[in-house]
C-alpha cells in the first residue's frame, strides 16, 4: 500500500494527477484494505480476478493469500507500475484492458473497487457473462449500491430485477471517504455477492432482456411495452391474465415475482429464448 506522499510522488513522476472524474481515489488505510481482502472467501491456489487494481492497495494483500491473481487495469501508467512492483511475483498476472472488453469469464471469485461512473455497467457485464461466478466482493459509492438494490421508485430498473432474482447481496461495512487519497465527496460501502441456489443463469439473461423492454418506456403500460415481443393483442392479453397482471400496469408497479412470471410465460410460449 502506498501512503499519501508516495501517491503524490507517483503522479509527480508521471507528470499527471489522480482524476476524480474517473474514480481515481486510492485507499490509504491498511485496516480497511485487510477487511476488504478478508471478506472474499478464497482457498490456496484459487484463481481470482481483481478489477481496477490501480496502485495495488488490494493487490498487495491479495497475493499474500497464495492465490492465482489476475488484475485487469485500463490505465497504462498503473499497469507499468504494477508490472515493475511485482515483476518477481509468480502468482500475479497484470492485463491491460477495459474490464468491459475482458473475455475470460471462467473466474469464480472477483474483487474490486469499482469506479462510480461505470459501477452499473461493470456489474451488468459481470452478471451477464460470468456464468461460473460464485462470490464477489466490491466497494462502490454508498449511493450507487442503494440505487442498484432499489425495488421501487425512479431507481428501480432492469439490472435491479436481475440482481434480486439471482444474487444475495450482503452489505459488509462503510468505508469513510477519509480513508482515500484524494478524498472523494462521499463514503463508500463494501458488499458481498453470492449466487442464490435456485437461480438459473440462462433464465436470468432472459429476465434481464424482458425487464429492459418493460423499463424502456417507463411511462408506458406493460401491455404497450410488451407489444414489441408479442404483437398479437389477444395472445398478449391472455399472457398477462395468466400472470395475474393488469395490462395498464406500469413497470415500476411490478414486483420481482411479476417480472419472473412474465418472463416464464414468454419463454414457455417461445416468444423469447432463455
Amino acid at each position: 500500500m502506498l501512503n499519501k506522499d508516495q501517491i503524490k510522488d507517483f503522479f509527480a513522476l508521471e507528470n499527471s494527477h489522480a482524476k476524480k472524474e474517473l474514480g481515481q481515489n486510492f485507499l490509504i488505510d491498511l485496516e480497511t484494505i485487510d477487511n476488504i481482502v478478508n471478506s472474499l472467501n478464497v482457498i490456496k491456489g484459487e484463481r481470482v480476478l481483481e478489477i481496477g487494481p490501480g496502485l495495488g492497495a488490494l493487490t498487495n494483500e491479495l497475493i499474500k493469500k497464495d492465490i492465482n491473481l489476475t488484475c485487469v487495469e485500463y490505465d497504462q501508467k498503473f499497469v507499468n507500475f504494477l508490472n515493475k512492483s511485482y515483476e518477481n511475483c509468480k502468482n500475479l498476472t497484470i492485463i491491460k484492458n477495459n474490464i468491459l472488453h475482458f473475455k475470460d469469464f471462467s473466474f469464480k471469485k472477483v474483487i474490486g473497487n469499482l469506479p462510480y461512473y461505470i459501477t452499473t455497467d461493470i456489474l451488468e457485464y459481470i452478471f451477464k457473462n460470468f456464468e461460473n461466478l460464485e462470490e464477489a466482493v466490491f466497494m462502490v459509492q454508498n449511493e450507487a449500491l442503494n440505487r442498484i438494490l432499489a425495488l421501487s421508485g425512479k431507481d428501480f430498473n432492469a439490472i435491479n430485477v436481475l440482481i434480486a432474482y439471482r444474487y444475495e447481496i450482503e452489505k459488509l461495512f462503510i468505508v469513510s471517504k477519509n480513508n482515500f487519497f484524494p478524498i472523494p465527496n462521499v463514503d463508500s460501502i463494501v458488499f458481498r455477492i453470492k449466487i442464490k441456489e435456485n437461480s438459473d443463469f440462462d433464465f436470468s439473461l432472459a429476465l434481464l432482456k424482458v425487464s429492459k423492454i418493460l423499463f424502456k418506456f417507463r411511462r408506458k403500460t406493460i401491455y404497450n411495452n410488451l407489444k414489441v415481443i408479442v404483437n398479437n393483442s389477444n395472445e398478449l392479453t391472455l399472457l398477462l391474465e395468466k400472470c395475474g397482471l393488469s395490462p395498464n400496469s406500469r413497470p415500476e408497479q411490478l414486483k420481482i415475482d411479476d417480472f419472473i412470471k412474465i418472463t416464464n410465460e414468454l419463454v414457455e410460449n417461445k416468444f423469447i429464448k432463455d
